[in-house]
């Protein structure tokens, strides 16, 4: 069986096969890969490059970030051992889109404000591992 996709291209049904197993393996690398990171327990935030707080990720709380000037940019939240940037006063807000985060190594960034929230975990060290 043939599936025309254009006037003059064809995709064989072999064709169609390939793409689903890759399809397949891909999405299982990819169940893989999310489900065997562990919970972080530390949340790092920093601002312009220097880290401005840790906070623990099980305790409740609303961390405002300021700017020079003494203005709230942004405004971190971490509720049910989860960390989300509640609000933000930069035009395109995808930090606050990003949605929730709890994983070690997964952060919440705001580029305008440059603002960094990063999860991460108590054996996790500051510095990764290199190899040569």
């Amino acid at each position: 069986m043939v599936y025309k996709m254009k006037s003059n291209e064809y995709i064989s049904k072999k064709g169609i096969i390939i793409i689903l197993i890759v399809l397949a393996v891909l999405v299982i690398f990819a169940v893989i890969f999310y489900s065997n990171r562990k919970t972080g327990n530390i949340v790092v935030i920093k601002h312009n490059g220097k880290e401005t707080g840790l906070y623990p990720l099980s305790e409740d709380r609303e961390i405002r970030i300021k700017d020079k000037i003494g203005k709230v940019t942004n405004v971190v939240c971490i509720k049910e051992g989860q960390v989300y940037m509640k609000k933000a006063d930069c035009p395109d807000q995808i930090c606050v889109k990003q949605g929730r985060k709890s994983k070690d190594g997964e952060s919440i960034t705001c580029l305008p404000n440059k603002v960094v929230v990063e999860v991460k975990g108590e054996d996790r060290s500051d510095m990764d591992t290199m190899t040569n």
